[in-house]
C-alpha cells in the first residue's frame, strides 16, 4: 500500500464496490439453498494454483452496479450495508461488460458467488492490482432469454464475440486508470453467469466444467480449512503462491518491503462474516511455528493519518496454536469498515494503489 492514502479515496473505494449489489427485500439463506450448491463441486472447476478464493452464499438480488448513492458522514453500519460490501466485494467483475451484464441481470438473485484470482500485479499507475481470475454466480432463475438478449446488444459493444471450449463468449476492452483490462463473460449454464479477467483461466474454467480432470484448487489437505466454516455468509482464502513472490507486491515471500509484511513462513489467511449474527469479522493468519503472527497481525492494519478509524474497530488478537493469529474486527461504523476493507482487499491480493 502506498503512503499518504486519502481516506476521501478509501470511502469512495470501499462504496464502489458494495454499490454492486441492493440487499432489499431479500430473506435468509434456506438449508435448502445451501444444500443446492456443491462448494467441493464447483472448487474443482477452478485452477489448481488459483491463489484467492471469495465467497457469498446467497440469495441476495442483483441491482443497480455503481448507482447507489452513500454519504461520506460516519454512520453506524446497517445490516444490510455490511452485506453490500462483502456482495461487492465478491462481485465486483460484474460491473464489467460496458454497464449491459448489469442491465441484463438487474432484480435476479444469485444463490451463490465466488470469485477465484491468482498472480497479482502492480498497476501501471494507479488503481486496482490487474490479476488472473474470474467470478462465478449461481442463479435462482433460468438466465437463457438474458442471456441472448446481453449476447444480442454486446454483439454492438464488445471487441468481439468468440468461442472458447465451446461456450460463446463477450470479449471487453476496458480501461480502469492506466492499464487496460481484457473482460470475458459467458453463460455456461442456464443459471450460471461468468466473468473473467484472463482467457486461459476462463478457458481451464470451463473445460474443468464439462468434465475435464486435474488436482482440486483448495484441497481439502489445506490446513486453511480447519479455521472456515462455509455455512458463514462470507467467507474466503488466502493461499500465498510462492512461484509468484518476484512479481506479486502483495506476496509475504522475498523478504522485500511489500503491501504485505515479509513472512517467509507465511502459509496463507481466511476470512469470515455473517452480518445477520453480528457486525464483526474474523481473519485468521497462518504461518510456521517460528514466525512472528502476532506482530504481523498487530502490524497490518496502519497508523499514520487512520487513528479513529482504527480505534473503531476493537481489534481482539487471539493465538490458536503456534503461527496461528485470530483477528476479530468491530465493523459497526462506516469510516472503520472503510479501513478495513482497504486493507484487507491489499492482503486478498486486491489491492488499490492512489
Amino acid at each position: 500500500m502506498q503512503d499518504g492514502v486519502n481516506s476521501r479515496w478509501v470511502i469512495h473505494l470501499a462504496f464502489m464496490l458494495a454499490a454492486i449489489c441492493s440487499s432489499q427485500e431479500i430473506t435468509t439463506a434456506s438449508t435448502q439453498t445451501q444444500d443446492q450448491i456443491d462448494l467441493k463441486r464447483v472448487l474443482t472447476w477452478l485452477p489448481a494454483d488459483t491463489e484467492t478464493l471469495l465467497v457469498a452464499n446467497g440469495p441476495f438480488r442483483v441491482s443497480n452496479f455503481g448507482g447507489q448513492q452513500h454519504e461520506y458522514k460516519n454512520h453506524e453500519l446497517t445490516t444490510e450495508e455490511l452485506e453490500e460490501y462483502f456482495e461487492g466485494l465478491t462481485l465486483s467483475l460484474f460491473g464489467s461488460g460496458k454497464g449491459i451484464l448489469e442491465k441484463h441481470l438487474r432484480g435476479t438473485r444469485v444463490l451463490f458467488a465466488l470469485e477465484g484470482s491468482r498472480h497479482f500485479r502492480p498497476p501501471a499507475d494507479l488503481g486496482e492490482l490487474p490479476f488472473e481470475g474470474a467470478t462465478l454466480a449461481v442463479f435462482e432463475e433460468d438466465l437463457d432469454d438474458r442471456r441472448d438478449a446481453f449476447m444480442k446488444e454486446a454483439a454492438h459493444v464488445a471487441v468481439r464475440i468468440e468461442q472458447i471450449e465451446g461456450q460463446k463468449v463477450a470479449v471487453f476492452e476496458e480501461q480502469w486508470e492506466k492499464d487496460v483490462w481484457t473482460i470475458f463473460i459467458t453463460f455456461p449454464k442456464q443459471d450460471v453467469v461468468i466473468v473473467a479477467t484472463n482467457e486461459r483461466f476462463l478457458q481451464e474454467t470451463l473445460a474443468r466444467m464439462q468434465g475435464a480432470k486435474g488436482e482440486r484448487a483448495f484441497p481439502e489437505s489445506s490446513r486453511e480449512w480447519k479455521y472456515l466454516n462455509g455455512q458463514t455468509q462470507f467467507w474466503g482464502i488466502r493461499h500465498y503462491d510462492k512461484l509468484q513472490a518476484k512479481s506479486d507486491p502483495t506476496s509475504p515471500f522475498g523478504g522485500r518491503k511489500s503491501a504485505n509484511f515479509p513472512d517467509e513462513e507465511a502459509v496463507g489467511m481466511t476470512y469470515q462474516c455473517d452480518p445477520k449474527t453480528e457486525r464483526r469479522a474474523t481473519l485468521t493468519y497462518l504461518a510456521g511455528p517460528r514466525g512472528q503472527t502476532r506482530k504481523i497481525a498487530e502490524e497490518r492494519f496502519p497508523d499514520a493519518g487512520e487513528v479513529e478509524q482504527k480505534a473503531q474497530l476493537h481489534i481482539q488478537y487471539r493465538e490458536l496454536e503456534p503461527g496461528v493469529i485470530q483477528s476479530i474486527f468491530d465493523l459497526t461504523h462506516s469510516q472503520a469498515a472503510d479501513l478495513f476493507f482497504f486493507v484487507f482487499m491489499m492482503h486478498l491480493g486486491h489491492g488499490i494503489y492512489v
